[in-house]
């Protein structure tokens, strides 16, 4: 049988390879959206203008950008089951998605695609800023293009595109985990992940401590703002003889 951390080790390897896809893809995206959204510059009203996120939407819809995000939450999401399944097998649990549960997972993955949704639209918004104060001080199309063109490049998503699909898909599989993790019972929560120069200091001294924690002591790690985006590590659930078995320290005060 695997061990916990082969199960990692494999689910990372496969978000590695998907997230370099994800980052081309979202490249090119953008250079397709600035080009459509630059092309339909000319002729654009001040009425245009102020309804502009309605565009602008249309812009991403053309140049692909709903579809990778719905390739991203649909297809990869779900490549997170049967690892997450693994876990808890080789954690000593006999454990399985309910029905209740693949509607909660549902929901999960709606909140993820309102996310992206939001972080799009609010580019829009920048931009329709942006050609209003050009329009009403009737600046050239040159100049239009070239602050379009800036707000694009200078929007969190262009930026950080990488960094938020990174951050939803480790959301996503520790709620995976958390959800199986309700209905099996007791048991302790481990931490899980890499160590490398790119490592967190703060993850670091988790994965040092190599303990075991109870529900509210896992749930305050957690949501430690110094694990924040990005976060690589999974707290994964146990049967205490299993991790102590591991060798994981599963003292009372863990």
């Amino acid at each position: 049988m695997p061990t916990l951390d082969s199960i990692y080790n494999q689910s990372q390897k496969e978000i590695d390879g998907f997230i370099k896809q994800f980052d081309d893809e979202a490249e090119a995206v953008f250079k397709r959206a600035k080009r459509l959204a630059t092309a339909q510059l000319a002729g654009l009203s001040t009425d245009d203008i102020l309804k502009y996120e309605f565009a602008w939407r249309n812009t991403l819809r053309d140049a692909g950008y709903y579809k990778m995000v719905n390739s991203l939450i649909d297809k990869q999401f779900d490549k997170m089951y049967k690892g997450t399944q693994q876990a808890f097998e080789t954690n000593g649990f006999d454990a399985v998605f309910t029905t209740d549960d693949a509607k909660k997972i549902q929901i999960l993955k709606n909140m993820k695609r309102e996310q992206f949704t939001k972080l799009a639209d609010d580019i829009g918004l920048s931009v329709k800023r942006e050609l209003y104060k050009y329009a009403i001080s009737d600046a050239s199309l040159d100049d239009m293009v070239k602050g379009l063109e800036q707000t694009l490049i200078d929007s969190d998503l262009a930026k950080y595109s990488k960094t938020y699909a990174l951050t939803a898909i480790g959301e996503f599989q520790q709620e995976l985990i958390d959800l199986m993790g309700k209905g099996v019972g007791e048991g302790v929560w481990v931490y899980v992940g890499v160590k490398d120069d790119a490592t967190r200091e703060y993850c670091s001294y988790l994965l040092r401590e190599n303990k075991c924690y109870d529900d509210a002591k896992k749930n305050e790690l957690e949501r430690d703002s110094r694990r924040a985006y990005n976060c690589r590590h999974r707290f994964y659930k146990m049967k205490p003889e299993e991790a102590q078995a591991g060798g994981y320290s599963c003292n009372q005060d863990s």
